[in-house]
């Protein structure tokens, strides 16, 4: 990278910094697609701005559940729940886009999990009707953070207290 790309770089990170200084003004919301959350775990996940508003983005009722959340009217985060076959392994079909999200790294988290720099995927081993199953939670950022390791962090954290939460909720049992 050259030395000019390089302060216009930083000229440009700067200047969003402060455009960013305004802060949260919305509630931050106590649940993650019907799912009970503290705000706490969520609030780092999302960027500062004035409105905020939830909506499903997969009617629940079915195998897949999903929600969108946006700030300013700009989706931010967009989580998805399922329940799949015992034998399917989620992380494997999900890799490719683990992979555009940037140097996913297993985590221990349920049964398995990786966390990237945008998105966070993990599944548990449950019993769904009598029958086995995985329950898999994915949570995809639309943009980067400036501190990719502090973004994973709070990934992890938030994923570690939503996928027990999601699959008891779910009716997916250990």
């Amino acid at each position: 990278m050259s030395r000019r790309y390089a302060i216009a770089w930083v000229v440009l990170l700067l200047a969003g910094a402060a455009g960013c200084a305004q802060g949260q003004e919305y509630a931050v919301p106590g649940d993650v697609c019907g799912v009970e959350v503290q705000p706490a775990l969520l609030k780092p996940l999302l960027p500062p701005g004035e409105s905020f508003n939830q909506s499903k983005t997969h009617e629940g009722g079915g195998d897949i559940t999903g929600c969108a959340m946006e700030v300013d009217k700009r989706r931010e985060l967009t989580f998805q729940a399922s329940l799949v076959a015992a034998d399917v392994n989620p992380l494997e079909v999900k890799s490719t886009n683990l992979l555009r999200a940037g140097n996913p790294q297993k985590a221990d988290i349920g049964s398995d999990a990786r966390i990237a720099d945008n998105a966070a995927m993990a599944y548990s081993a449950c019993t769904y009707k009598g029958e086995p199953r995985r329950y898999v939670v994915e949570l995809w950022a639309q943009k980067p953070s400036a501190d990719v390791n502090e973004r994973r962090k709070d990934l992890a954290r938030f994923i570690t207290a939503y996928l027990p939460a999601a699959q008891k909720a779910a009716g997916c049992t250990p």
